[in-house]
């Protein structure tokens, strides 16, 4: 049985809660951010934000598992 998400539902799209933390990194930290003369490192530092701890949770909140 398949089940689908409502059209717009992001608390139940762990990736949403994902993109929500890397942005939250890069709003607290962008001084960092300007100054960086590789937005790509400091982009993947942002990213790296995004534990296994932290996805486990907002796949438990989605209720998939």
């Amino acid at each position: 049985r398949i089940v689908f998400l409502p059209p717009y539902s992001p608390h139940l799209n762990p990736i949403e809660e994902s993109f929500s933390s890397v942005k939250a990194h890069i709003r607290r930290n962008w001084q960092a951010a300007q100054d960086s003369e590789q937005p790509e490192i400091y982009l993947l530092e942002a990213a790296s934000t995004v534990t296994s701890e932290k996805a486990r949770g907002w796949i438990r909140h989605s209720g998939y598992i």
